[in-house]
């Protein structure tokens, strides 16, 4: 049996995929009619610095060229149409070459030509949806798949019904596994202070990083910090930090341009409070783990996604949201100390991240998978 996973190049893209592909793993120990069968996979979709991370998943990434209507006036859409066709021709010469039984998209640059692809070759095509609002890539990928994978209830609404299953959003579970105790040895924890995890996304946030940074002192004077800025942002801000605080200060600051698989479930499992962008990954993984969190949304982000995932996450009691003309450092600093010093407001956050999480999406996706190969 030979899987084909197509995506995006980001994280949001990367992890879900990785892990659909453990459950299927997963199933392949558990299911007897599995056992005798040899699964192979393979990644074809846009530009992605996570190569690495899908070589070590069993999934050879190879890459297209990628393409994207923006939905603004923009000379890129003109070049973008003209280099479609180009993208085509490299996704029937590599599909053909693999010749998946099942094809499973994540939308996003470089997924449609191997959708259309898969589409022509008669190959099952089945897609999902991280976001509450889909992306252009997936509506118009529905036309051509069988099945349609949804994170939102709400996003029913988008694609024929027939076909559509609410799943949640694949997380990977490995992230469950983090002990606390171990968590402040990775992280070097000094103690007797609650602790803020500031994550920006796999490419880091610049406005989330320039937010906590222009109220590093309060923060620092209160709290315990675990800032993951992003690879392109930590020389700038660790010789920012370095300049202005002290030594005793430091003690207090952990900043790292990213973290492993397990870094990222050990910085999850000691966090009191988590403040992030509001990517569908990073909603579906902090309700998962029932951590209280303040939300920002991308605004750059394509559709506005971020601010309606937020919003809907934010409308269930288990985020606080900020965003637009309030996206200032003292007064985020303000509702961070607010909702992390209420202990009432932390335990209802908490039992409505749990209210909200959808712990086996992974699984039901790698099912329905498994059913149209």
């Amino acid at each position: 049996m030979r899987i084909l996973f197509t995506g995006g190049g980001s994280g949001g893209h990367i992890f879900p995929i990785i892990a659909v592909k453990r459950e299927i793993d997963s199933f392949q120990r558990e299911v007897d009619s599995l056992k005798e069968i040899e699964i192979s996979f393979q990644f074809l979709g846009g530009k992605t610095s996570e190569k690495e991370t899908l070589s070590k998943e069993g999934i050879p990434p190879k890459t297209i060229l990628t393409t994207k209507w923006r939905r603004y006036f923009s000379y890129k859409n003109f070049l973008d149409i003209l280099k479609f066709p180009f993208s085509l021709l490299q996704a029937m010469f590599y599909v053909w070459l693999f010749m998946p039984d099942v094809i499973f998209s994540k939308g996003g640059p470089g997924s449609f030509p191997i959708v259309i692809i898969g589409w022509l070759y008669q190959i099952p095509i089945i897609i999902h949806e991280s976001d509450r609002i889909p992306g252009v890539t997936n509506k118009l990928s529905s036309f051509f798949s069988r099945k349609i994978a949804i994170s939102f209830k709400e996003s029913v609404r988008f694609f024929p019904a027939k076909k559509t299953i609410f799943t949640g959003n694949p997380i990977r579970q490995k992230l469950f596994n983090a002990s606390v105790e171990k968590s402040k040895k990775t992280f070097n924890i000094k103690g007797g202070r609650k602790i803020i995890l500031i994550i920006g996304g796999s490419q880091g946030a610049n406005q989330i990083n320039s937010i906590f940074i222009d109220a590093i002192f309060r923060y620092i004077s209160k709290y315990e910090i675990i800032h993951i800025c992003g690879k392109n942002n930590f020389r700038e801000i660790d010789l920012f930090t370095k300049g202005v605080l002290d030594k005793e200060q430091r003690k207090f600051y952990h900043l790292y341009p990213g973290v492993s698989e397990e870094e990222m479930g050990e910085a999850y499992a000691i966090a009191d409070l988590v403040i992030s962008r509001a990517g569908a990954g990073a909603i579906f993984e902090i309700a998962a783990l029932e951590k209280p969190s303040i939300i920002i949304p991308l605004e750059s982000g394509a559709q506005d996604h971020q601010a309606k995932n937020a919003f809907y996450f934010a409308r269930s009691g288990a985020a606080i949201i900020i965003e637009g003309s309030n996206i200032t450092p003292n007064f985020v600093f303000s509702r961070v100390d607010q909702v992390i010093e209420n202990n009432k407001k932390i335990k209802e956050m908490k039992e409505n991240c749990k209210k909200f999480a959808t712990l086996d999406a992974a699984k039901k996706v790698a099912k329905i998978i498994l059913e149209e190969a």
